[in-house]
């Protein structure tokens, strides 16, 4: 079913739109909607012992709960998200009309937005922005992104994650929307179709694509795309993702002409657009002011059934909000060999760097990662994060016998008893006690 482009409610328009500061992302349009507001966010009842500075949000379609947060009022602190009611109790052929242009690929963004547009249509009238990127088959918090809680949890990837050790001071990173939550039931796997799904993502040309909502910061809701992240999975890689972002406030900069001028500039998430480029749309005073429904937060309902193991373990290689961070602040690519050579006969010197190394081969299960990880855990006497984080990678790699003979040496090798060792000793103790659990 196929249903034609309004090309009045949905326009693209005519901005371009920085990416220098966004490697995250490939692409990404600016759009006008004049939509009827059947997908929303709306402002709930506080729950009970609640902060009082939280703001209780909850996305809806069609009346049905896709996703509830509890927004921290500090950007440094993080939200609580819970999962909602599924997609199955919002009816919605919108989704079913768009699945053969997301399944079947698209050369450029733009062409994606006649299909796109019935859903887009459900969201309020704005200006949004419609970005093509990778998102991580995860959560955040290292675990595969469906086996989420139907209760309120706080998530690291929705704030600036807070880096102080002996290798940053008091750094804060941004995440990008790199992380998913669910909107399906569990019980709606099909293995066959993420069998399916596997075979697509390996073939050449186009990819399929999954479609979400941005939530803040790190994550958004996967509204289509829940077999596409479970192969992605089983692959051991991203899923290609469509992220619609909305409007959420404004801000003032200075003019590179004049210091007395100021500049007004949308922002939508990660990213900021000058109003001068928005084609003269008008805009929303208080694009942050929601419809208010005086019924509090509602729990979930997508737990329905446990999840095979496979993919909870396909989900736990992935980075979490920290782990991304560090590479965020490490400022490092997919080191090529030449890279890591320089770096481990330094190791002193290009701490941060290893640290984000180890994350990036981890992510892509590269056979480099175990000679890495020995080399780092070997540096120094001393405690370091990059000698912990080393041992972290290490006590995963359970049964190798290199791995096995470097913490036997190791616990040989301690010079002092273990009602003497600092913390930081027994913190190494303990990750290498793991290796045998």
């Amino acid at each position: 079913m196929k249903m034609p482009w309004n090309r009045e409610a949905v326009r693209v328009l005519p901005a371009e739109i920085d990416l220098t500061q966004q490697p995250w992302c490939r692409e990404a349009l600016l759009l006008h909607i004049r939509g009827t507001g059947v997908l929303r966010w709306e402002r709930r009842l506080l729950p009970e012992k609640a902060d009082s500075y939280e703001t209780p949000l909850c996305l809806t379609l069609r009346g049905a709960p896709l996703l509830s947060w509890l927004a921290a009022v500090y950007e440094t602190s993080e939200s609580w998200l819970c999962t909602g009611w599924g997609l199955d109790r919002a009816e919605c052929p919108e989704l079913d009309a768009l699945r053969e242009t997301l399944n079947g690929g698209f050369a450029r963004l733009e062409e994606a937005v006649p299909a796109l547009s019935p859903l887009l249509e459900l969201l309020p009238e704005g200006v949004y922005v419609l970005a093509e990127s990778d998102a991580y088959p995860a959560d955040g918090c290292g675990q595969f992104f469906w086996n989420v809680s139907d209760c309120l949890e706080a998530n690291p990837a929705t704030a600036l994650v807070w880096l102080s050790d002996n290798d940053y001071d008091y750094n804060y990173e941004r995440i990008p929307p790199k992380f998913l939550y669910p909107s399906q039931r569990r019980s709606r796997l099909d293995m066959e179709r993420v069998e399916y799904y596997k075979e697509r993502l390996q073939q050449d040309g186009p990819l399929p694509h999954g479609l979400a909502v941005y939530v803040t910061e790190g994550m958004s809701v996967l509204l289509d795309g829940h077999h596409k992240a479970a192969a992605a999975a089983l692959l051991g890689r991203t899923l290609p993702c469509l992220t619609v972002l909305r409007l959420e406030h404004y801000q003032l900069r200075p003019l590179a002409v004049s210091r007395n001028q100021e500049k007004k500039a949308g922002c939508f998430g990660p990213f900021t657009v000058p109003i001068e480029d928005m084609n003269g749309i008008t805009l929303p005073k208080e694009p942050w002011k929601l419809t208010e429904i005086s019924s509090p937060l509602p729990n979930g309902r997508l737990a329905d059934m446990e999840l095979p193991e496979v993919l909870l373990t396909a989900g736990k290689r992935y980075p979490s909000a920290k782990g991304y961070a560090l590479v965020s602040a490490a400022e490092i690519g997919y080191p090529t060999d030449k890279e890591l050579e320089t770096r481990l006969a330094d190791p002193g010197l290009y701490r941060p760097q290893l640290r984000g190394a180890l994350v990036v081969l981890r992510d892509r299960g590269d056979p480099r990662l175990k000679d890495t990880a020995l080399r780092c855990a070997a540096v120094g006497d001393q405690y370091c994060s990059l000698k912990a984080e080393a041992f972290q990678v290490l006590a995963e790699l359970k049964g190798d016998p290199d791995v096995e003979a470097f913490f036997i040496d190791y616990f040989v090798n301690l010079e002092e008893p273990p009602s003497v060792h600092s913390s930081a000793q027994d913190y190494l103790t303990q990750i290498a006690h793991s290796f045998w659990e």
